[in-house]
């Protein structure tokens, strides 16, 4: 097999960044009307994320090694590249991780995409499908009880990344502050939502201890093993309004929450979003209300 009759992801980094790579290879093969193909080589290298895309359902072809016309080497501590194993067709590589590019459009059949493609706007057909699918992932028997338990009791979803965040160099670090927190607490406060807050987080003794003394009425999802993955990115959606981190994570949870209650709902983001002073217009959606992250 190879992947010149259709359209290829070159699937890399964390889920929501996976979830992004997919969607847009999606929406690009649904506009050709040619298969989808999803190279997963990326994490055969030791010390990446995990390939998660297996539980959403998805029109995709996972090539198999030997299929794959594509090897990752890791570069450096921080970064992973694909190079060449043969004669691999057409190639198009996101210039601009920051904006969307419409040139994505002008692709042709036996392109494999290289990139996180980060905006909502690479994806409008599949978008809603995508999420509705994103819902309907496989639970156990005790991930549906705490998720319909979250249903049940409304709270504030508040989502600080930390973790694999602070492991990179110091001039590269750049995180959401309890500041940007409170100050989002405030925001959907004086819009009249006075439900507890629901703090999620993949460092959460580090969040309690960056909340100890902030007034209010936090509520901390314990790192039990109850909940994986997926489970988390749908129990995050099972809020009544969403304070985001800068996390691609982050906004899948938000994204699902639009799943569940509609565009309206209410959604704090952070600004800017990198340490380069980004502000990931074309991520963020023009209704969500943007606050200082610092």
């Amino acid at each position: 097999m190879t992947v010149r009759d259709g359209v290829c992801a070159y699937v890399m980094g964390g889920l929501g960044n996976q979830l992004f790579i997919l969607a847009a290879a999606w929406e690009q093969s649904r506009r050709l009307n040619v298969p989808l193909y999803l190279d997963r080589s990326h994490f055969a290298v030791g010390g990446t994320f995990a390939y998660g895309l297996d539980a959403v359902p998805n029109p995709g072809h996972v090539l198999s090694p030997t299929e794959s016309p594509w090897r990752s080497v890791r570069i450096n501590r921080e970064r992973v590249l694909p190079l060449p194993r043969r004669p691999w067709g057409r190639v198009y590589l996101e210039r601009d991780g920051d904006t969307y590019s419409p040139a994505i459009n002008g692709i042709r059949p036996g392109t494999t995409l290289v990139g996180y493609f980060q905006s909502p706007r690479y994806f409008p057909t599949v978008r809603d499908e995508l999420a509705s699918a994103m819902l309907k992932t496989e639970e156990t028997a005790e991930e549906t009880a705490r998720i319909e338990s979250m249903l049940a009791a409304p709270a504030i979803t508040l989502h600080l990344r930390r973790g694999d965040y602070l492991a990179v160099s110091a001039d590269r670090q750049f995180i959401a502050s309890v500041d940007y927190a409170v100050r989002g607490v405030r925001h959907l406060r004086s819009m009249g939502l006075d439900h507890p807050v629901r703090v999620f987080s993949d460092s959460v003794d580090l969040v309690k201890d960056e909340l100890r003394g902030v007034e209010g009425d936090f509520e901390f999802v314990e790192d039990d093993g109850v909940l994986g993955t997926w489970a988390t990115l749908k129990a995050m959606s099972a809020g009544t309004a969403m304070i985001m981190s800068n996390s691609s994570f982050s906004w899948w949870g938000a994204e699902l929450m639009r799943g569940r209650l509609g565009p309206g709902v209410p959604v704090i983001a952070p600004r800017p979003w990198t340490q380069t002073g980004t502000a990931k217009a074309d991520l963020l959606e023009p209704a969500w209300v943007t606050l200082d992250a610092r």
